[in-house]
């Protein structure tokens, strides 16, 4: 019989520097989180009735007017939701304030040194005053089994004269409808608003912090994410929680950094990680990195978005994919997201049992090798690992042998596994006489335990 096989050897760095005494280990929130793996950015504000990408304090739009929203009464949620369903995505997050400063909840911040009332709001809105689209958005998610989260931009509001944390100065003349207020009394509001929505909207999966963590009010941040959210996860939300997670440091979706679910103290990854910091990489279907609906963008192709999975979920880190609905909630470009929903649910099954070849928690010898071997032969160009990381990150490095009888007829040497990775072959290689496929794995500084090994035939898909 011929044999044709695949082999995973995990061998220890010579470098002793790769070996941790004390290896970083995940939350139970921060490990559930990572299994989700496919998220949605939903870029859709004031931004998106005026036809801008952000607020601008240079811009005529700085303030856009709250009746631009009107044309939105009629917004279904639920068509997000079922959107998502079909591409994969397993939360959300919706720009429930983004850096035009323009809440989607009816926000009640009130006596504030400088601003009797924050009245930049959907209830500014002259039809849709009265609703709230953040909690209608919760219950749809809710409904559809999508994990909600919300984005909140903590370095802009324009209708506080607030832009990238700087602040107005003695000399800085306000906009119609702006109010201009004091660096405490703007990180008094963002505190307000952090608990409206931590207690109106319990069991967030995830805040999305865009600006980092004001230091002013971080041990603020820290009891009330303690008291009201404690399992929610935050997106740069280091020091502030032991649910963070980081930046990939790219809007690509092609991260160009290691992917190490540790990092060191300042963020930055690392085998050597004494934090459990994994990345999420936030990119958009709309070329151009265009974030918010431009009826005049195009969308990316499915063979980009293909790669930008591999690339994301296929190295370790959870991929956050825009959706930009219009101005009336609809959103363009589905049957792209189809697109990809269908082939990941064929290369990818979420059922792992789906895979061709697969083996879950395959045993680790004592020579720390783990074997997959198929029933027959098949037709491979790719393999799929993935780590139980619940007692933290411990492959540090590896080899994977591709064998065509005695011979390696290809052989990939790689550093991290993670929650998974997505290793492409060379090139296709098949067989179609007596093949077996077998990958090996050998563990690092702790006891590795594989979850999942697979190989698949996805590139005719």
């Amino acid at each position: 019989m011929v044999l044709f096989a695949i082999s995973l050897v995990a061998a220890l760095f010579s470098c002793t520097s790769l070996v941790l005494s004390h290896p970083a280990v995940p939350t139970a929130g921060v490990l559930q989180w990572s299994s989700y793996e496919m998220g949605a950015m939903i870029s859709w504000n004031i931004d998106t009735m005026a036809g801008i990408q952000g607020c601008q304090p240079t811009s005529i739009k700085a303030m856009p007017d709250p009746d631009l929203f009107n044309g939105a009464a009629d917004v279904d949620f639920e068509s997000w939701a079922r959107l998502m369903q079909v591409t994969g995505i397993k939360y959300s997050v919706l720009t429930v304030k983004h850096g035009c400063g323009f809440t989607l909840w009816p926000t009640k911040v009130t006596n504030i040194p400088g601003l009797d009332h924050y009245n930049y709001t959907i209830q500014a809105s002259s039809k849709l005053a009265g609703r709230d689209l953040v909690g209608e958005y919760v219950a749809a998610m809710k409904k559809f089994g999508i994990k909600p989260g919300v984005y909140y931009s903590l370095g802009s509001n324009m209708y506080l004269g607030v832009y990238n944390r700087a602040f107005p100065t003695n000399e800085s003349i306000p906009m119609p409808g702006q109010h201009f207020i004091t660096e405490d009394a703007y990180y008094e509001v963002v505190l307000q608003h952090m608990l409206e929505l931590l207690k109106g909207y319990p069991d967030l999966s995830e805040m999305w912090f865009d600006g980092g963590v004001p230091p002013t009010i971080k041990d603020k941040l820290v009891d009330a994410f303690k008291t009201y959210a404690p399992d929610t996860v935050i997106f740069q939300g280091i020091g502030v929680t032991p649910n963070a997670v980081r930046w990939d440091g790219t809007e690509s979706g092609h991260p160009s950094q290691e992917m190490w679910s540790m990092t060191s103290a300042t963020g930055v990854p690392s085998p050597n990680g004494t934090v459990w910091y994994p990345a999420e990489c936030d990119t958009t279907v709309q070329n151009s990195d265009e974030w918010f609906f431009d009826p005049h963008a195009t969308a990316r192709s499915l063979e980009e978005l293909k790669s930008v999975y591999v690339d994301t979920v296929g190295n370790n880190c959870n991929l956050m994919l825009d959706i930009a609905p219009d101005k009336n909630g609809t959103i363009h470009d589905e049957e792209t997201y189809d697109a990809l929903g269908d082939f990941l649910s064929l290369c990818y099954p979420s059922d792992v049992s789906q895979y061709p070849a697969s083996v879950s928690d395959p045993p680790i010898s004592p020579e720390n090798v783990a074997t997959l071997t198929f029933k027959s032969p098949m037709a491979v160009d790719r393999v799929v690992l993935m780590e139980d990381q619940s007692a933290g990150q411990c492959v540090l490095a590896y080899t994977v042998n591709v064998h065509v009888g005695d011979a390696v007829a290809a052989q990939l040497t790689e550093k991290w596994i993670g929650h998974k990775r997505v290793l492409l072959l060379p090139h296709v290689m098949q067989r179609v006489t007596a093949v077996s496929v077998a990958i090996n794995a050998q563990q690092a500084d702790c006891k590795p335990k594989l979850a999942l090994i697979a190989a698949s035939m996805c590139q005719y898909h």
